[in-house]
């Protein structure tokens, strides 16, 4: 979240924005990497479908929704390509 804030604010500070954006609308994040998370921590919520519902386990278990090349578990051709299964992702790549 703190990398697509700074992205947003690299976005948004081009040449191309002058004349649209004239200050900032409400709070803003700040400039410092600990500033940034305040921010996202204090603005940050889930609104209508959370992730991390779709649980990812071993490919050969048998429990589990998808295996860790997000095919879905119990069907033929299907990978589920959707934010249900990031969180999952996410902790695997971490750990």
């Amino acid at each position: 979240m703190r990398e697509s804030v700074k992205a947003v604010k690299r976005f948004i500070a081009g040449s191309a924005w002058e004349d649209y954006i004239i200050g900032p609308y409400g709070s803003t994040a700040g400039n410092t990497d600990d500033e940034i998370d305040a921010h996202v921590r204090e603005l940050s919520t889930t609104v209508f479908h959370p992730v991390g519902t779709a649980s990812m386990t071993k490919a050969g278990s048998s429990w589990g929704v998808v295996d860790p090349n997000l095919k879905l578990k119990g069907a033929e051709g299907i990978r589920i390509v959707d934010a249900s299964v990031w969180v999952c992702c996410s902790l695997i790549i971490l750990f």
